[in-house]
């Protein structure tokens, strides 16, 4: 059974170690270079997530299957996406990790759904986030789940810049 949770300091540990494992499957598909190994060893660290969890405009939320994580989502309330209006989508879906073991289960939707119903607390605008342009089953799951692309921006790791959607969810009643 999978359950949901806010996040707590316990958990940290178990949260890099999850973003290292979703992310490198994700992203490291031509092996490990050094600017994918110095982004890991400096970017999903503990002391990162402590930091997040600390973070009043950072929301963190686990899927646990008994007392393992599985799936994570975060949410961030701050500025819009490059060239939004200010009043536009305050609220950025900045991380939704699923284990691989775990995906096509139902636990990304749930907590996709949890962090929109968050997020409606604070914003009557819907969520908003950046998936890389390679990411193919991300993006399928965002369009599926009623996102649409409404621009580009670039994540800059070292000195290369990665193509990135911006995709904006619909309005949810909450």
């Amino acid at each position: 059974m999978i359950t949901l949770r806010p996040a707590i300091e316990a958990d940290c540990a178990k949260l890099a170690t999850l973003a290292t494992q979703v992310w490198l499957h994700t992203y490291a598909w031509s092996g490990i270079s050094q600017a994918i190994a110095n982004f890991v060893l400096t970017e999903l660290t503990p002391e990162k997530y402590a930091a997040r969890l600390d973070d009043p405009n950072s929301h963190l939320t686990v899927a646990e299957h008994g007392s393992n994580l599985v799936g994570m989502v975060r949410t961030h309330r701050g500025p819009p996406w490059p060239d939004a209006k200010p009043e536009q989508g305050q609220i950025e879906l900045a991380t939704l990790y699923v284990q691989a073991h775990y995906v096509r289960k139902g636990i990304g939707e749930r907590l996709l759904k949890f962090a929109e119903q968050h997020a409606a607390q604070y914003s009557q605008e819907p969520l908003w986030l950046t998936v890389n342009v390679h990411n193919a089953n991300a993006i399928a799951f965002y369009k599926k789940m009623g996102y649409q692309k409404i621009g580009t921006t670039f994540f800059k790791m070292e000195d290369a810049d990665h193509e990135n959607h911006i995709l904006l969810g619909t309005r949810r009643s909450s």
